[in-house]
């Protein structure tokens, strides 16, 4: 058999199984499709770069100083220091630009500043529909994915857009994301990066959806960027418990707090309690998206995670 026939057959898989799931609800097939994800495992040497366990703090928590100018990336170590927070994770837009020596030099930077780099976050959505952009959209992927590895950044967290609604057959949309990351699952090895995608609008619009696509491709390499504030209100907590399993990258999500300290519209004492029952051992990253002061929000959240989950 030739190395066509070999990607052929596995596009086929995955555009059966995908169909199956939906039909399915989401369910039969999954003893099939972890057994492919075990096969594409055994078939590559490559080992992802260690995630490590760290409260850290999304770069987009502090946009409107770096924005301000009142903030920059050689400073940040000082400011997180302060603020007790050990990791950060970057958004690109944050970057300078995206060549080498610059993020060889922000690297040291940051690392001989004590923080630990937990993620390379993705700021503008891939829309799967888009032909006439998508292959520009691929080349831009590995651009971020060398990048996460220049920066020694375990996980790229990519958001997978496209109009979709609750009432659309969702097969179509996440047979084109399949075979997107089919496509990029290979340069993301190459590079010992792992591709994460986050509960949001577009092709995850439903947990289920990002669930069935995820366990459809090789968990080893891809997974869930878990956003405690994204999503259905009434189904935050379900949404949160299914996807769990299969999270390498957290974003703590927080817009205002009660006179307790309590995020005012998220329970964190039983987020993270999924996250603990399902055995998480990866950054969790604060995402303070409120309108008040964002290095108070910051350090409320993170108190708000030490409450609960004590290790971080």
């Amino acid at each position: 058999m030739s190395r066509n026939d070999r990607s052929t057959s596995r596009r086929d898989f995955l555009r059966e199984g995908l169909r199956s799931l939906v039909r399915t609800g989401f369910g039969g097939i999954f003893e099939r499709l972890e057994s492919m994800g075990e096969m594409m495992e055994r078939s590559g040497g490559a080992q992802p770069i260690p995630i490590t366990p760290v409260l850290s703090c999304e770069t987009r928590s502090l946009h409107s100083l770096f924005e301000a100018g009142t903030l920059t990336l050689e400073n940040l170590p000082t400011l997180l220091h302060e603020l007790e927070v050990p990791g950060v994770s970057l958004s690109d837009r944050h970057l300078p630009n995206f060549h080498p020596r610059t993020l060889e030099n922000l690297r040291e930077t940051l690392v001989r500043g004590g923080l630990t780099i937990t993620g390379l976050m993705v700021h503008t959505p891939i829309d799967i529909h888009d032909e006439a952009n998508l292959s520009r959209r691929m080349d831009d992927c590995i651009e971020r994915l060398q990048c996460a590895l220049i920066l020694g950044a375990p996980v790229v967290r990519f958001h997978l857009g496209g109009s979709m609604n609750e009432r659309e057959d969702d097969t179509v949309h996440l047979e084109r994301a399949g075979l997107f990351l089919q496509r990029l699952l290979p340069e993301a090895r190459k590079r010992r990066v792992r591709v994460v995608l986050e509960n949001r609008d577009g092709v995850a619009h439903r947990a289920e959806n990002l669930l069935s696509l995820v366990r459809s491709l090789d968990t080893r390499w891809v997974g869930v960027c878990l956003d405690f504030g994204n999503g259905n209100p009434d189904r935050l907590y379900d949404s949160c418990r299914l996807l769990a399993p299969y999270a390498y990258h957290v974003h703590a999500k927080s817009r205002a707090f009660d006179p307790r300290g309590e995020e005012s519209q998220i329970e964190y004492g039983r987020m993270l309690s999924y996250l603990r029952l399902a055995g998480y051992n990866g950054a969790i990253s604060i995402e303070y998206m409120g309108e008040d002061d964002p290095i108070e929000g910051i350090r409320k959240t993170r108190d708000l995670i030490r409450r609960y989950w004590r290790a971080y």
